[in-house]
């Protein structure tokens, strides 16, 4: 009886110290569904409409307005992660910074993120830094302790960045495009992600001092660009966003619409500023 017992407690200890595990390897209070476009990926231009191109994605809110944050989603060939963020910002500062992190894995593919209180080999991290022709981009890796700086293929990232506004955001603001190389795994020494990931996103507006981000800076654990646990919880969907996120006043028939017209070459799209890189 008392063997049963041991072997029983054994068993519930060892349980919760993988439950453990796993639920230090992320904020899974901040999960975001990535789903799929299905169509071809979209056009690098720095904004977005309410039409067929950004339609299947999901948002993430960097705070309760649910209007700045970032939309994004999965193409399968090529193998694509595409990401459109919005951020509170119309000013030119050189110090505008945005940060996306990603918490990868040797092996890539079906690996679940290991989080950290601190980046590994494995995790990498962006900053576009400023906008116009004098923005840079840098690429880092961890190496257990911190940041260091790292070199990416010309393929692993394509991005725009504009001065435009959009549905979520009448007022002009900055708005970031990108796609990154999901199976890039040569560049930085180990796939940028596997099919599900933790992820940081911020940026930070030198002209008000603030930083926007996801997750966001009274999380719990606090939305850290250094600490891998507190950040939130990427799994993929196959398919499109079931419930697509439409601004307040626009009709699933006046999307439609707007596509039809789109893919018929009838609608002009204002731009004010526009950037488009391939990084070297």
């Amino acid at each position: 009886m008392k063997k049963t017992v041991i072997v029983t407690l054994s068993v519930l200890s060892l349980l919760m110290l993988s439950l453990v595990g796993i639920a230090a390897a992320y904020n899974d209070t901040y999960t975001h569904y990535l789903y799929q476009q299905e169509g071809d990926p979209p056009t690098l231009d720095g904004t977005y409409i309410v039409d067929a191109e950004w339609l299947p994605s999901g948002p993430a809110y960097f705070d309760s307005s649910n209007t700045t944050g970032f939309h994004d989603y999965w193409v399968m060939t090529p193998n694509l992660y595409c990401c459109l963020i919005d951020v509170a910002d119309n000013t030119t500062d050189a110090a505008d910074k945005l940060i996306i992190c990603f918490d990868g894995t040797a092996e890539g593919g079906d690996t679940q993120p290991d989080g950290g209180a601190n980046p590994t080999e494995y995790d990498k991290k962006l900053e576009i830094t400023g906008h116009g022709v004098s923005a840079t981009v840098e690429w880092f890796k961890g190496d257990g302790s911190s940041w260091v700086t790292a070199t990416a293929s010309a393929e692993l990232l394509e991005y725009a960045q504009s001065l435009t506004s959009t549905p979520k955001v009448e007022a002009d603001h900055y708005v970031y495009e990108l796609q990154f190389l999901k199976n890039d795994d040569t560049s930085l020494g180990s796939p940028l992600v596997p099919y599900q990931w933790a992820q940081f996103v911020s940026y930070y507006d030198d002209d008000t001092g603030e930083t926007q981000q996801w997750p966001p800076a009274d999380a719990t654990p606090e939305g850290d660009p250094d600490n891998p646990d507190s950040w939130g919880y990427i799994p993929y969907a196959m398919g499109a966003n079931p419930t697509p996120d439409i601004p307040e006043g626009i009709s699933i028939i006046a999307i439609l619409a707007l596509s039809s017209a789109a893919a018929a070459g009838t609608i002009l799209i204002r731009k004010r500023t526009k950037l488009v890189v391939r990084p070297a």
